[in-house]
């Protein structure tokens, strides 16, 4: 009986080793066509990088090419710094400034004031000037890019509106700056 057993035993183990041994060919050469399929779902949709991969009148934001339209945040005001005694902006300004430049091209009725700002050392006359060198700066580097010249006002306030009012260099720096502030072109007033 024993022997029996064993030879029932040996057979069902044979059969279900044989059950499961039949379909594994076919598992194998299922995935190969079902694997291209997979791979094209997870392809990575084509965005943007920078905004010269967009369209005129567009600017990469958050990877995808977006219309420039009025109260855009990335077409804001924003700060350009400058050294000590100096009206060159810092390189690091010119992505933003090219940013703006964009936005200038793409709505003809958007205007721009570049304010200049000097820190509180030098007489007043000395750092309106400064102002007045660096607000220019901004603006050439603006007007060279595109941007026209009736879109763009400067102004200097030299040392008159300052950020910061401590006595240290961290402020001074804050107070080196030309600020370029965004309107919106003057209503025609009507008769």
């Amino acid at each position: 009986m024993n022997r029996l057993l064993c030879a029932v035993a040996s057979l069902v183990v044979m059969s279900i080793g044989c059950a499961h041994a039949k379909p594994e060919p076919a598992k194998a050469a299922e995935p190969a066509p079902a694997a291209p399929v997979a791979r094209a779902a997870a392809a990575p949709v084509p965005g943007c990088s920078t905004d010269s991969e967009c369209k005129d009148g567009q600017l990469c934001i958050r990877s995808s090419c977006v219309d420039i339209s009025l109260g855009l945040a990335e077409c804001q005001m924003f700060r350009v710094q400058f050294a000590f005694n100096a009206a060159d902006f810092a390189p690091e300004s010119k992505d933003d400034l090219a940013r703006m430049a964009r936005c200038l091209r793409a709505d003809q009725a958007l205007r721009l004031s570049i304010e200049g700002n000097a820190d509180e050392r030098g007489t007043e006359e000395y750092n309106l000037q400064l102002g007045s060198k660096r607000a220019s700066s901004v603006e050439k580097y603006l007007l060279a890019l595109g941007v026209t010249a009736t879109q763009v006002k400067t102004v200097s306030y030299g040392e008159n509106k300052p950020l910061c009012s401590a006595q240290d260099e961290a402020c001074w720096a804050k107070n080196r700056r030309a600020s370029v502030k965004p309107t919106e072109a003057p209503k025609a007033k009507s008769k």
